[in-house]
């Protein structure tokens, strides 16, 4: 029996690994495409000369805690930034928009979290701080999470951002920003 066991144990493995070898050259065989269907793609990718400069926007943490008692975890995410021109070409700044994600933490029977959007600031690489050009709030119940979409800052020509600073019940967090 024990023999049994054992042999019908390996010939399943074989069976099994052969199995995965076939289905790799399968898969590879069909992804294989002559290279006169490849160009048409690469020139698809080339973004069009009068398409505006767009930055990869990165925040290191992109989560914070915030509150007396930490009832509000923050994430931002979404984050776009675009480059504004007029008409001659010459920069008008940077559009920076985000989203954030506000999630209550106390428990039920607790306080909601209002957070405003207009109460952050945003720090610039010359250590100004800017106000948001638009954005809205929100009334979080406990123990949910809403979005808060649409938060806009207008950068103005030659600056960059450097640092969110997030305010709630009189706690600060900063969180750092980067476009690449």
């Amino acid at each position: 029996m024990k023999k049994t066991l054992i042999t019908f144990a390996a010939v399943a493995t074989m069976a099994l690994f052969a199995c995965k070898d076939k289905a790799k050259e399968e898969s590879s065989g069909d992804t294989t495409t002559p290279s006169a269907e490849q160009k048409p793609a690469e020139a698809e990718s080339k973004p069009a000369a009068n398409e505006p400069k767009t930055y990869k926007v990165t925040f290191a943490p992109d989560t914070v805690y915030l509150g007396k008692k930490k009832e509000a975890f923050i994430k931002v995410k979404n984050a776009q930034a675009v480059a504004l021109q007029d008409p001659d070409g010459k920069s008008e700044g940077i559009e920076f928009t985000f989203d954030l994600e506000v999630t209550n933490k106390t428990a039920m029977g607790g306080n909601s979290v209002y957070f405003i959007a207009s109460e952050s600031r945003l720090t610039l690489d010359n250590n100004n701080n800017i106000t948001q050009h638009s954005g809205s709030s929100v009334s979080v119940d406990p123990e949910s999470t809403k979005d808060l979409t649409g938060i806009v800052y207008k950068i103005p020509a030659g600056a960059k951002p450097k640092a969110l600073n997030l305010f709630y019940d009189g706690t600060r967090v900063s969180v750092g920003v980067a476009l690449e």
